[in-house]
């Protein structure tokens, strides 16, 4: 079993690395550092920041891009009904989305913090604190990276 300590200094060092991704965010190609799921999640986000323009030059709008690309989300989506990467949250009658529904309830708790970063409201406990009562250390490193997404440009 890992000792307290190595935990700490790799958490220490994930939020080194995330600061100086938001410190350094307008350089070209910062998107090959990020962390991803998998490959997948990498190429799928490339792909949605080019259908989703805007994330090109808005921050949030990034950052929900890299959320929709997770490979638990996006095989369950279809992108070209969606305005904003986020609407896939909630349906047309503003109830939780049958995709979202479907996700396993880590992952719905990363969508619901990510789409209420985007002033989303839901009748539920904030996902923030649902998240970090059940999220592993894959779960957090993805909303850190989120974080860093949507914070880029801001130091």
């Amino acid at each position: 079993m890992r000792k307290t300590y190595d935990k700490e200094t790799n958490i220490n060092e994930m939020f080194d690395y995330l600061e100086d991704q938001i410190k350094n965010s307008n350089q070209p190609q910062i998107e090959n550092s990020y962390h991803y799921y998998d490959h997948s999640h990498k190429e799928y986000f490339l792909s949605v920041r080019g259908y989703f323009s805007e994330a090109l030059t808005n921050p949030e709008v990034d950052a929900a891009c890299y959320i929709l690309s997770l490979p638990q989300v996006f095989n369950k989506v279809d992108i070209f009904e969606l305005i904003h990467p986020m609407d896939w949250v909630k349906n047309e009658e503003g109830r939780l989305s049958e995709a979202f529904k479907s996700l396993k309830p880590h992952y719905q708790y990363i969508a619901l913090a990510a789409a209420e970063s985007s002033n989303m409201k839901f009748n539920t406990q904030p996902a923030l604190s649902l998240g970090l009562e059940f999220w592993s250390l894959e779960h957090l490193q993805i909303f850190w990276q989120f974080t860093a997404i949507r914070r880029k440009n801001s130091m």
